[in-house]
């Protein structure tokens, strides 16, 4: 896919979680970073980072927008509507990979920069909040063997402190629904010992604690209150801001998903889950969701937003 995946056999994402690095040392992929950071340097300023992202975010929403009004019209789509809407899909995913590309520069800037805050380890129970929080952010570049679309990490609903063996790993197609009201695939697999072994962040309060005491602290009546709070004010700042979250992507639209709110949740863990902005009441729309699940992931989520996580 870019960089890393070429120089050690696993995919970075915006995150800097890194799966699969069962044979690779924590100084060959500080080294690969560094590496591709500075050739970076050589061709581009860091200033230009930005502007490439928000210039193919603003171009992704227009060929979505042109792409929907084609596909919704009324009677079948004459020949040089569909070569349009053929040509609109493959700039779509030019787009999508030219922000993907963006965010695994911005990685290797991360980890050039601070490779003390990182560290190789496998996932135990203790630390599976570490993948946890990673959910929903990252697409670790795994590909379903049936349909070719990007696999997700989940794990069972019912599931607050998930252990390693909860996780699976998901089709994105799931969340695509047919003209039949079908799903586009709903594949699942195994997580196997390899997609155990990570790379990711560690220096924050939050991975300090296991897994078990992340949950039952933030599920405290005075720290869930809090989170509330203040998931409820990122909410607005998106709405006033007219905005998603960042590094939260549809992998279909590749735009930027909206953090919600249901109306009747059951707990703080129940509560807050990340939309296509392409959705619609009614079922109608892209169903693309990442539901938040779990203290991990909404101490990344206010982390990326806010500045700061839960702890």
């Amino acid at each position: 896919m870019g960089w890393l995946s070429d120089l050690v056999g696993a995919v970075v994402t915006v995150t800097a979680a890194v799966i699969d690095v069962a044979e690779k040392a924590k100084i060959e992929i500080v080294y690969a970073a560094s590496k591709a950071w500075n050739n970076y340097q050589e061709k581009k300023s860091r200033e230009r980072l930005s502007r490439i992202k928000e210039q193919a975010r603003d171009e992704l929403i227009e060929v979505n927008d042109e792409l929907l009004s084609i596909l919704h019209r009324r009677g079948g789509l004459s020949g040089v509507e569909k070569r349009r809407a053929e040509l609109l899909y493959e700039r779509r995913d030019e787009l999508k990979n030219k922000i993907a590309g963006v965010d695994e520069v911005s990685v290797a800037r991360e980890i050039n920069e601070s490779p003390d805050a990182f560290e190789k380890f496998i996932v135990n129970n203790d630390r599976a909040h570490i993948l946890q929080g990673q959910v929903g952010v990252s697409v670790f570049g795994k590909q379903c063997p049936n349909c070719g679309r990007d696999m997700l990490i989940q794990w069972r609903r019912s599931v607050d402190t998930a252990k390693v063996s909860d996780f699976f790993w998901g089709c994105s197609g799931w969340y695509d629904t047919l003209p039949n009201g079908q799903r586009a695939c709903s594949t699942t697999m195994r997580i196997s010992e390899s997609d155990m072994n990570i790379f990711a962040r560690t220096d924050t309060p939050e991975y300090q604690v296991n897994n078990e005491e992340l949950t039952e602290l933030v599920m405290l009546p005075g720290p869930s209150s809090i989170v509330t709070e203040r998931m409820n004010d990122v909410i607005s700042d998106q709405r006033a801001q007219h905005r998603g979250a960042e590094d939260y992507r549809c992998p279909t639209h590749g735009e930027e998903l909206v953090l919600r709110k249901k109306n009747q949740a059951t707990s703080l863990l129940d509560q807050y889950f990340l939309g296509c902005p392409r959705w619609k009441p009614n079922n109608q729309g892209c169903g693309y969701m990442v539901k938040l699940k779990s203290a991990a992931q909404l101490s990344t989520l206010l982390k990326k937003e806010t500045g700061a996580g839960v702890l």
